[in-house]
């Protein structure tokens, strides 16, 4: 076999995505935050996801205390529309591998499914395994 035989086999098919991995350096992990809650925000170059805790506390968050809480930010991240599109597949295909795994079997538990996606589909889709596999 000669180098330019390597190279072709090394290559994704034609047409096919090339999926690269990459490594997480987890020694320089911020500190995790917790968040009860999200909003999600766009404009026509950009996501923001804005991660909230909320707790209805009268006069948090410097509010005076005849006026309703405001929910402080936790955590506000910005993305390009294809890496927020690979997160809300990533987390649809994830919730759906939870509803196979630990959702209830008798209870009728929502999927996520994709539209108009070609040869492209979410994980989880398939019922949960049976006992016996």
């Amino acid at each position: 076999m000669n180098d330019s035989d390597a190279a072709k086999r090394a290559q994704p098919p034609q047409g096919e995505p090339q999926q690269i991995v990459i490594e997480l350096d987890w020694a320089d992990e911020p500190p995790a935050v917790y968040a009860n809650g999200a909003q999600i925000l766009n404009s026509q170059r950009e996501f923001a996801i804005v991660f909230t805790d909320f707790a209805a506390f009268a006069g948090r968050g410097g509010v005076p205390h005849d006026r309703p809480p405001k929910a402080k930010i936790a955590a506000s991240i910005r993305m390009t529309p294809d890496v927020f599109f690979q997160l809300a597949a990533a987390c649809a295909s994830n919730w759906n591998n939870f509803v196979n795994r630990f959702g209830d079997p008798r209870a009728r538990s929502p999927k996520f499914k994709l539209m108009n996606g070609g040869g492209m589909q979410l994980e989880g889709l398939e019922g949960p395994a049976s006992a016996e596999e």
